[in-house]
């Protein structure tokens, strides 16, 4: 089991801080959006967030009022079997056609029957493609 498509992941990055987290959850509650998948990082005086998001519309209104840079990246949603070797076979597959892969987040739970993987690159449509070939 494999799908693969694109959509939008909304980046946000503001002074690291104390709180910036709870302040952006907060904020994206606050409007309804209902965050789908998440990366976040301190880059030592930056936080910088990584979100997939059920509207991006409003998610980009709720972070324009916490101030901070914001902005939208193509990458592949990629769900697939939660079991061992399933993200391998996938990071192997890209390897031999030589895509590189900028950013990679992903989760799953123990029982599930899936996981995601969130994969950034220059070539998101060839990965669509590649991996639709599965």
């Amino acid at each position: 089991m494999l799908r693969a498509h694109m959509r939008n992941e909304v980046l946000y990055e503001a002074p690291a801080r104390v709180g910036l987290l709870a302040d952006v959850t907060e904020a994206l509650h606050s409007s309804g959006v209902n965050v789908l998948a998440m990366g976040a990082c301190d880059r030592g005086d930056m936080g910088e967030f990584l979100l997939i998001t059920d509207n991006n519309t409003a998610a980009l209104k709720a972070l324009r009022e916490l101030g901070g840079e914001i902005d939208l990246a193509p990458v592949v949603i990629v769900e697939v079997a939660n079991e061992p070797g399933a993200f391998a076979r996938i990071a192997r597959r890209l390897a031999e056609h030589e895509i590189n892969v900028s950013q990679v987040h992903a989760t799953t739970r123990a029982d599930a029957p899936t996981a995601t993987i969130v994969l950034r690159s220059t070539s998101e449509l060839d990965i669509v493609r590649l991996l639709e070939e599965e």
